[in-house]
């Protein structure tokens, strides 16, 4: 072999090492899950009468969705990491809103924590699945709430390591107006101190409205949790200020258990209420979920919900009207069986 025959292999072995230092620092991950359930409700509303009505519905506790994640090691114990995150409908196969709607983000991740932007979810949705119920059917539905779990475009989020049991993240998300720099600006801050079974987290919220300077909507959100072994006992409360076209104010408590049966049985029982300050307009409702794992990747589910407006208030979960709107003071009972994959 000559010089140049053994030059060009030595550099074609160095570039193949890199090749693969490279590969083995770097990941990038196809995952998602798929789950669809049937479902009867009672007094669906269409804007004049209500009926019953059966679907096949999105899963109510994993709703579906395809992602790609990824991470590169930089080195000191810092990396770069990117998410790709879509909701689907699998009862129709369609994309939901914009194609990666549940996240589209790229940051740092190291010691200190970690710090992303574009379009993500909050810190609430980081940190208050301990106090509040998560999945379909829960509280942050509900008008004045949303921001217990939300995500939002132009967003920079940081997330703090654990240190002696606290953590926590903020969140700012830009309006991007040129007018007034602060109209549609979000801004969350969450802090959560665990030890042993025991838990108890804040957040606090401010959104500025998009078109008048004054107004906005504020919500202020904390909760405790203990787990006992045998149960896990959830207490979240909630309050909101919401000055938007029909400004309010409105407290919200969640009080839940949640219970391991066995190794692969699970439930939990939630009863939500919504008080709206000086107005008979309230919303409370119960439920009762059931989940039985089949293997590691995929469950059975069932829920149980009992839904009670009083006075004007008009909040459903199942309608055939947008924005969860049923029929004034109306009742609601849900039932849902299904199934979820996850890969």
């Amino acid at each position: 072999m000559n010089t140049f025959s053994r030059l060009s292999a030595t550099a074609a072995a160095s570039l193949l090492c890199l090749i693969g230092t490279a590969q083995a620092q770097s990941s990038v991950t196809l995952y998602g899950a798929i789950g669809l359930d049937v479902l009867s409700a009672s007094k669906v509303y269409n804007g004049t009468t209500t009926s019953s009505v059966v679907k096949i519905e999105d899963n109510a506790i994993v709703n579906s969705r395809i992602g790609v994640k990824g991470s590169e090691d930089l080195g000191g114990g810092l990396k770069a990491i990117f998410n790709l995150e879509s909701s689907i409908a699998p009862d129709t196969g369609a994309a939901r809103s914009q194609f990666w709607n549940r996240g589209a983000y790229v940051g740092l991740a190291g010691s200190l924590g970690s710090i992303k932007l574009g379009h993500q979810w909050n810190v609430a949705d980081d940190y208050m699945g301990n106090y509040f119920m998560y999945g379909y059917y829960s509280p942050f539905l509900m008008s004045g709430f949303y921001a217990l779990s939300d995500y939002y475009d132009n967003a920079i989020k940081y997330n703090s390591p654990n240190w002696g049991g606290f953590e926590g993240g903020l969140y700012y998300s830009a309006g991007e107006n040129a007018t007034r720099k602060s109209a549609g600006q979000k801004i969350q801050g969450a802090v959560v101190y665990g030890t042993g079974p025991f838990s108890i987290g804040f957040t606090a919220f401010s959104e500025k409205n998009p078109a008048l300077p004054a107004a906005g909507n504020k919500m202020y959100a904390g909760g405790v949790s203990y787990d006992f072994g045998v149960l896990k006992a959830r207490l979240g409360l909630a309050t909101a200020d919401v000055e938007y076209a029909t400004p309010f104010k409105a407290n919200l408590i969640d009080v839940g258990v949640d219970v391991p049966f066995a190794a692969a049985f699970s439930g939990s029982l939630d009863y939500v209420q919504k008080d709206v300050k000086d107005s008979p307009d309230d919303t409370e409702f119960v439920r009762a979920r059931l989940s039985y794992a089949l293997s590691k990747r995929t469950s059975l589910n069932a829920n149980l919900i009992y839904l009670k407006n009083s006075g004007a208030a008009n909040f459903a979960f199942v309608s055939e009207l947008a924005g969860f709107v049923g029929q004034p003071g109306q009742k609601q009972t849900i039932l849902t069986a299904g199934i979820t994959h996850s890969f």
